[in-house]
Formats: structure tokens, sequence, C-alpha cells
């Protein structure tokens, strides 16, 4: 059995790959918008459908992407409380907010629930992602409100969105257990087995520290708030409901991920502080790899 160190370890020795093949040339940062596009277009729906079409679907399964709402909201409200006291502008409060409420749960996620709880992990994480999914998708229509967008191209982009059909295909496979022939059955596995790698280069490519010590007060808050306030509300909230099992230590596991890379993306998009949220995601995806550990291990 590997330890919490180890578990953590493995993603980030891929990552820090992904880094120094950037820093060599071999690899460039727009690179990441390619293998972003294999992984959530081809390798990640393969992985969840291929996966969810045999599994054990378990009742705690369905609280999870409420849990991650709820949860969610409250990270929401800490963080505007502090850049109010802040006093801080329109497009920095909208920043900050995006970034401690956002979780990781699908890039980082998923390896890691993966590697400490195997498959039975990653499917109730496929199912806390859902939250997330939906969380991105509501963002992008009040940014669009708040700094101008198009709201139709935010929808156009959730009913495309590949993942969650590989959750729907995968659940009506389940249920009406549909068989595959072993042509494609093999296909889906081999794309699949491609996800991890592909997600942990891509975020290698778009760690960048250029920015982080004249954003590093905000980041640092940002990061208690994602990495130790939000897994012990989650906690909470799952004890008080009763729920146990994987379900619990993947809703407290998921809770304390770093912000999703969705996060900077809504940030380019809509105008938001990019600068101040690449500090954000960058200071705690690294500090996450010690929060992860601990929270890991406390999970036991």
């Amino acid at each position: 059995m590997p330890s919490p160190f180890e578990v953590i370890l493995v993603p980030t020795v891929m990552i820090l790959l992904g880094i120094l093949l950037k820093q060599i040339n071999f690899l460039k940062q727009s690179d990441r918008e390619l293998l972003s596009k294999i992984v959530l277009y081809i390798a990640l729906p393969a992985m969840i459908f291929t996966n969810l079409k045999d599994a054990n679907i378990s009742p705690d399964m369905a609280y999870l992407p409420i849990l991650g709402l709820v949860t969610s909201g409250l990270l929401l409200i800490v963080a505007y409380l502090y850049c109010k006291a802040c006093n801080y502008s329109k497009k920095t409060t909208w920043t900050i907010m995006i970034a401690a409420s956002i979780m990781n749960t699908g890039f980082i996620g998923f390896p890691v629930s993966l590697g400490v709880f195997g498959n039975e992990g990653f499917l109730n994480a496929v199912f806390f992602d859902l939250s997330t999914s939906l969380l991105v998708v509501v963002y992008g229509i009040v940014l669009a409100r708040q700094f101008g967008g198009n709201t139709r191209e935010v929808l156009k982009k959730a009913v495309f969105f590949m993942p969650i059909w590989g959750v729907i295909f995968g659940l009506i496979f389940n249920v009406f257990d549909i068989p595959l022939t072993y042509t494609v059955d093999s296909i889906l596995n081999y794309f699949g087995n491609a996800t991890i790698p592909l997600i942990m280069l891509s975020i290698g490519l778009s760690l960048d520290f250029r920015n982080v010590g004249q954003n590093l007060k905000d980041s640092l808050v940002v990061s208690i708030i994602k990495l130790v306030i939000s897994p012990l509300i989650i906690f909470v909230l799952a004890t008080w409901l009763n729920i146990g099992g994987t379900a619990l230590n993947i809703a407290v596991l998921e809770a304390g991920m770093s912000t999703a890379g969705n996060a900077l993306v809504l940030a380019i998009e809509y105008g938001l502080d990019a600068d101040l949220m690449g500090s954000m995601i960058f200071t705690n995806v690294v500090l996450s790899i010690f929060s992860l550990t601990a929270i890991i291990s406390l999970l036991g």
C-alpha cells in the first residue's frame, strides 16, 4: 500500500515533467490547449464511460454534486466577505470569488481519487465533478451579464461538454446493461488510459510563477479557503447527512483540491484579473501537494 506522499508524488512528478518540457522548449505553453482538447473531447469521456458502464452505483453518490454546490456557495460567501473587507474592485472581487469556489475536481481530482481509492473512488469523483461542471456554466452566464459576453455561447459550450455526455451514456449503458463489442471496448480503454498523463502534462504547461510575488497575500488567502476551509465545511455537511465510506472520503478529498483551470479561462474570457488568477492557481496547486498529503493521511 503506497504512502499518501507517494500517491501525491506520482501526479506531481508528471506535472514537473510538463514544466521541464516547457522550460527546454520541447513543448510550448500554447500546447496545453491541444492537450486539453484531447482530454476533454476524447480521453476523459472515454475514461468516464468505461468506468461508469459496469459500476455499482451507490445512493450516496447522488448527494455528492449537491454537497459540492453547497460548499462552493459557502466558499463564495467567505471570499466575498474578504474582498469587501479589503475594499476591492468588482473585477478583483469576482476574480477572487471564482478562484475560491471552483474546485479542480477533474484534472487533479480524478487522478488523485483514482490513485488513493481506486475505481470506486474515481466513480464517486465523477459524480462530485458534476457540481464543478454546473458551476462553470453558471459563472459563465453570470459573468456574461456582469462584464459583457454571449450567454448563448456559454450554453452551447455546456451542451457540447463531452465529459457530461460520458456520464450520461455511461449511466444509460449501466442501467440497461448494454454490452460493447471487444473492438469498441478496447478502443475506449486505450483512449481512457491516456487521460491522466495528458492531464498532468497540461497542468505543468499551464503553471506560471512570474506574478506570484506581487499577488502573494491574495494567493495565500485563497489557498487557505480552498485547501483548509473547504474540506472542513464539506466534512461537517457530509457527516450531518450521515454520508460515510468512499463517498465521504471523496467529498473531503475533492473539496481540498486547488482552483480549477477553468477559472483562468473564465478570467481571460470575461476580462477579469488574469494575472491574479494565474498566481492564485499556481500558489494553491503547489501548496495542495502538502495539504492533500495531510488529508489523505487523515482519511487513512
